[in-house]
């Protein structure tokens, strides 16, 4: 049966029987009538609670991960990419010194037999070189004693000269003369003898010729021997003086050379002996780094713990494969992570509003959520001094920081990242009087609560420590007061967008937005000491009046709207005239320029009337979205 069956059967019904219809809807609406008479807003139930004085214990509850104190990871030193060809099954507990995991070592082999022969290599040619320094050495030595007796031979062939060959030179042509004039004097003597003999007729004229031409040899040599004095002691002892100095100088200088070019040679082979070395130091480190590489193949457990693969760092969005055998891994890359959980600690993040309550050494009780019946001491090691930087990207207005808990008691065989709770102890409060934390409540910036004798007024009250289910008060109440577990709803008090500037308040005049639109001359009439209103023929309506009102209070013009340009209050063109939609509000508009003025003022009386303000308002409907001026428009 559908509505419109059931509603023409109704209707036969109430034809059929209409006094009996007629008392049924009456008594409907005395009904309706009576519950609308008697409903109203329910009644608010309070709730409230006793004020107690005893013992208050102040911690803090936090959950975290467990974790190793002591992590060491395993990561590849081999360079560049390497193949794991064995690794240790995950979960099982290695001793230090397993082997752990296994790469390929096929280049690393390589690598060291290529670098071995090489550094035999640079072993021969440093012994060569080496070898030829000696040899050098040797030659240098050769060379320099060489051109020292050279040095010594001049000098000694120049005193030579100068201390006998010059000298004896000299005396042989004077002993020269001295014969040739004794010859001369025997020679003439025997010719005087010949003349006087061949005047008396007792010599021959040929003996006496002999005589004379004995005497004339005899003056040809003194000459001849005294011209070879005079070449002796002027050009042969002077030039073989000069020549003997020129090479004694010449053997000095070649000395010289020879030093120098010795030491070249021998500076030389040094620095290739040099170089030989630092060829064969540097082919040494280098194949020290292949036989660490080769080494690095192997990786062995660098103290005892649980053996736990490193993740793929990215997930699946990773360019890392899972550590499995026949994986390629990088260099430096974290194969394993190698926990001790004989020692385990707990690492919770602690909210901002608690963290200046917690310092090291603080006792906490830690409780497994595998194990929620047996609970284990701990102790706060570590707090971290900034906020958790990973927190912030997920929300970034949480600050937590990260805390550490060292579990002292003996834990049973657990593995890391199971989850636990943690409860830091504060301190323990004794005969102290406290309330639920709900109870308390901030009117004003001060901490109240509500009484249930009187639940409109609040109670200033001081606070102290807390805790997640009560408050201390310091004063304020007293032991069996009863206060209300939530305060009253008042609509006044409730601000759920969290305004700091109470509603009332008055604030300074400097505080109110400047004025960024006026009301423009081109709504100003022709006598401009007489209302805007009063000149287009117009009463402001009720609601100017208001807003105007409004405007004075404020000390703001009418007219004036704010940064938005959403109105501040009503100025009269717009109350006069409702705007039509697409249409311009030229009282929103700042005043015309001196070219639209001269353009719309028809009669030249310099302001602008009803109908110059009507087609200015058509003008600019048309030119809307323009820069075009009215002169060049039209």
């Amino acid at each position: 049966m559908n509505l419109r069956t059931l509603l023409s059967s109704t209707i036969a019904r109430a034809r059929r029987r209409p006094v009996l219809s007629l008392l049924l809807v009456a008594a409907v609406i005395t009904v309706w009538a009576i519950l609308l008479a008697t409903s109203g807003p329910p009644a608010q139930t309070l709730s409230s609670c006793e004020v107690k004085r005893g013992d208050f214990l102040v911690s803090v509850v936090e959950g975290g991960t467990l974790e190793a104190v002591s992590e060491v990871e395993v990561r590849s030193e081999v360079e560049g990419t390497a193949r794991i060809i064995y690794i240790v099954p995950e979960g099982s507990y290695a001793r230090k010194g397993d082997l752990l995991v296994e790469l390929d070592s096929a280049n690393s082999v390589d690598a060291v037999n290529l670098q071995q022969i090489n550094v035999e290599k640079a072993q021969f040619a440093l012994i060569q070189s080496e070898q030829q320094l000696e040899i050098q050495k040797s030659t240098v030595d050769s060379e320099v004693q060489a051109a020292t007796l050279k040095v010594e031979f001049a000098a000694s062939d120049l005193e030579k000269f100068t201390k006998g060959q010059a000298l004896q030179a000299q005396r042989n042509a004077e002993i020269e003369i001295t014969n040739v004039l004794e010859n001369l004097g025997i020679a003439q003597e025997r010719q005087d003898w010949s003349e006087k003999l061949y005047k008396q007729g007792f010599e021959t004229k040929a003996n006496l010729d002999k005589d004379r031409l004995a005497v004339s040899q005899s003056k040809l040599k003194l000459e001849q021997a005294r011209r070879a004095l005079w070449m002796v002691e002027t050009f042969d002892n002077p030039k073989s003086k000069r020549s003997l100095e020129a090479t004694l100088q010449e053997a000095k200088e070649n000395f010289d050379r020879v030093k120098l070019q010795g030491e070249r040679k021998m500076a030389q082979f040094k620095a290739d002996v040099d170089t030989q070395k630092r060829t064969l130091e540097l082919s040494q480190e280098k194949l020290a780094r292949e036989r660490k590489q080769l080494e690095a193949t192997k990786i062995y457990a660098p103290q005892d713990g649980l053996v736990v693969y490193a993740g793929a760092g990215g997930g699946h969005f990773s360019s890392e494969s899972m550590i499995e055998e026949g994986a390629i891994v990088r260099n430096r890359q974290e194969i394993i992570k190698l926990p001790d959980v004989s020692e385990m600690k707990l690492r919770v993040k602690i909210h901002e509003s608690h963290i200046n309550q917690l310092s090291l050494g603080q006792t906490a009780y830690v409780v497994l959520d595998s194990m929620p019946d047996q609970r284990f001491r701990g102790e706060v090691n570590k707090v971290a001094p900034l906020p958790d930087s990973q927190s912030r990207y997920g929300n970034p207005d949480l600050k937590v920081y990260a805390t550490e808990i060292l579990i002292t008691d003996k834990l049973p065989d657990m593995k890391p990242g199971l989850s636990a709770r943690a409860e830091i102890i504060i301190t323990n409060l004794t005969d102290t009087l406290s309330v639920p934390i709900q109870a308390v409540t901030t009117r004003k910036g001060k901490q109240v609560v509500f009484l249930a004798s009187a639940p409109q007024e609040p109670v200033l009250v001081t606070v102290g420590m807390y805790n997640t289910k009560f408050i201390e008060i310091c004063s304020g109440l007293k032991a069996g007061d009863q206060v209300l577990l939530a305060p009253p709803y008042d609509t006044q008090e409730k601000d759920l967008g969290g305004t700091i500037i109470a509603g009332g308040e008055v604030l300074p005049a400097s505080s109110t937005n400047k004025i960024v639109r006026v009301l423009g001359k081109a709504i100003a009439g022709k006598d401009k000491s007489q209302p805007a209103a009063n000149q287009t023929g117009r009463e402001p309506s009720s609601a100017l009046a208001t807003a105007a009102a409004a405007n004075q209070r404020v000390g703001l013009p009418v007219g004036v709207t704010d940064r938005g340009g959403s109105a501040l209050r009503t100025d009269p063109l717009r109350a006069s005239k409702p705007e039509r939609p697409g249409t311009p509000d030229l009282a929103a508009q700042p005043a015309p320029s001196k070219e639209m003025l001269k353009q719309f003022d028809a009669n030249g009386d310099g302001s602008l009337n009803e109908t110059e303000l009507a087609a200015m308002r058509q003008w600019v409907t048309r030119h809307r979205g323009t820069n075009t001026p009215a002169s060049i428009a039209n």
